[in-house]
């Protein structure tokens, strides 16, 4: 990888998947995400590369059982040191707990 940055992204996304917080992703959207996953970590900086993988990122379940908060701190941690808008995934977040409450 070309930087610790993309290094620390690339686990805590690979974290997320073995705990099964893309399940939810159809086969193609998750194979999609991390073939965009590995071709952001060995690649030069590249805006459109990234804005290709935010709308996968956004899409991450937190509230899946096994995910603990330390998981959770990661996640942000790696999402805020890339400057990947972590805001577009807390607004998702909101926006979903929204939905859930009557």
């Amino acid at each position: 990888m070309k930087t610790n940055h993309k290094a620390l992204l690339h686990d805590a996304v690979s974290e997320f998947i073995q705990l099964h917080a893309f399940d939810h992703l159809m086969d193609q959207e998750l194979a999609q995400l991390k073939s965009l996953l590995n071709q952001w970590a060995f690649e030069e900086p590249n805006q459109e590369l990234t804005e290709k993988l935010v709308p996968y990122l956004t899409k991450v379940n937190f509230f899946v059982e096994s995910i603990s908060p330390a998981a959770i701190q990661l996640w942000f941690y790696a999402m805020s040191y890339n400057n990947i808008p972590v805001m577009n995934v807390t607004g998702n977040i909101v926006q979903d707990n929204n939905e859930l409450v009557y």
